[in-house]
């Protein structure tokens, strides 16, 4: 019997898996870091750019873990598995706590009052 994951597809979907969590990770840790860093005057902008990583690693939890359903494939619906659990809590992230809608507009009012600027990340000084 061939293990799953010797097929090519089933590889390409862990690969993005991984990329999705990877990415979204570091940007999190970033503005966080940032929010530890910042002085009182730019916390519209990192109000921003955390509405930026909280919209971006909803939906790409959406995107893993849909890809791991799609893995499992009727057997993701099974109650007995995880993947199924997983599933249902994942998609309603993207409705608490500002749904991915409201995050948005956060996201452009800033990027209309700022400019492309609230997407900078800061720069190592010397």
């Amino acid at each position: 019997m061939t293990p799953i994951a010797s097929y090519q597809l089933i590889q390409g979907m862990l690969a993005d898996c991984a990329v999705d969590i990877a990415v979204n990770r570091a940007y999190t840790h970033q503005v966080a870091w940032e929010a530890d860093q910042a002085p009182a005057e730019d916390r519209k902008t990192l109000h921003a750019k955390a509405a930026i990583a909280k919209l971006a690693a909803s939906e790409a939890s959406g995107r893993v873990i849909d890809r791991c359903l799609q893995i499992h494939g009727g057997r993701g619906y099974d109650r007995t598995y995880a993947v199924e659990r997983l599933y249902r809590e994942l998609r309603v992230d993207r409705i608490w706590e500002g749904t991915s809608e409201i995050q948005r507009l956060i996201i452009a009012n800033e990027l209309i009052k700022r400019g492309a600027g609230v997407l900078d990340l800061p720069t190592a000084t010397a």
